[in-house]
């Protein structure tokens, strides 16, 4: 079966009372690496339909319900997310578990809309998107609905056990200085935290900003490793993919974590090097795994950049731990 079927998703979509009758379009939409993606237009409708792979990760279509539930928690909270218009679950239609969302129009943050290219425009871009990250971690999870999506007791404790196994399920070869890494992690747990909705990966590429001023966010993207655990690694892994992207005329490293704690209301945020290890950690097995999962998928290209950028994590957190270790 093909990823997409416009005769089977018309036929689901008339079911649903979307557009019925009228003719259904589907291109495919670059994006995500671990799910595949398509704008579905019919009549005066554009969605995004998002589905797992061909070669799909481990239990994909638990992990649609899951990012469906997540940004369907978020209605009404003020977080800018894409809203969700249905969610399919029989697998006679397309194979998998997928849901349509609306699209979203916006940009990237990085490089800077022409309107918003000078310092005080890039200040509004980058505080923009730390806003948007505490008012996410702000928004009440129980009340949303969410707490069987998370074990927050003991997050920490399994993060290494956890990625290390998926690590170990691709069958691939050996990242050197791993061991070393999760070692350290073990070592160095956080006593405890206060746990939030966690993005699980917040950079800029799944963020979607206005191309006018004032700067601000229009949706955050891929909730796909979405769960309730420490929003402290959010943030780390936030500032590890943007601020070396980012240079003369962007808010420092310093002043975006300032502003994030003002955001939550934490007052001032201490030493993130254990979440920046364990977020380059957690990166370069989900790299690893996308690198991995293309050598079997006939579908897409050998993602050899992705099993670069994995080894290049893993580097990066033994050099956060050695700095650290000083």
């Amino acid at each position: 079966m093909n990823l997409l079927d416009t005769g089977r998703l018309a036929a689901w979509l008339d079911a649903e009372g979307l557009e019925p009758g009228r003719p259904v379009t589907a291109e495919p939409l670059a994006g995500g690496r671990s799910n595949a993606m398509f704008t579905v237009t019919r009549g005066d409708a554009r969605w995004v339909l998002r589905r797992p792979a061909r070669v799909a990760v481990d239990r994909a279509n638990e992990g649609m319900r899951r990012e469906y539930r997540f940004l369907a928690a978020l209605g009404g909270t003020g977080v800018p997310h894409p809203a969700v218009v249905a969610m399919c679950d029989d697998h006679d239609v397309l194979g998998c578990t997928f849901f349509l969302m609306e699209q979203v129009e916006g940009v990237h943050p990085l490089p800077a809309p022409p309107a918003l290219d000078d310092e005080p425009g890039r200040t509004e871009i980058a505080f923009a998107l730390v806003d948007a990250l505490a008012q996410l971690h702000r928004v009440d999870w129980r009340a949303a609905g969410l707490a069987d999506l998370g074990r927050p007791e003991g997050f920490h404790d399994r993060q290494v056990e956890r990625w290390s196994s998926q690590l170990s399920s691709y069958g691939g070869r050996d990242l050197p200085g791993m061991e070393r890494v999760m070692s350290w992690l073990r070592d160095h747990r956080p006593a405890n935290f206060e746990p939030t909705i966690m993005h699980g990966d917040y950079h800029m590429m799944n963020i979607l900003v206005a191309p006018d001023r004032p700067g601000r966010v229009l949706a955050i993207l891929d909730w796909e490793t979405a769960t309730i655990g420490d929003p402290l690694l959010d943030l780390a892994g936030f500032c590890e993919i943007w601020c070396p992207a980012t240079g003369e005329g962007w808010p420092s490293r310093s002043a975006l974590i300032e502003r994030y704690g003002v955001g939550r209301g934490v007052g001032p945020i201490g030493g993130l090097a254990y979440y920046e290890v364990l977020y380059n950690f957690r990166l370069a097995v989900l790299l690893e795994g996308i690198y991995q999962r293309s050598l079997r998928d006939p579908s897409r290209e050998d993602q050899e950049d992705m099993g670069i950028r994995a080894l290049a994590n893993v580097n990066r957190a033994l050099a956060l731990l050695q700095s650290e270790n000083r």
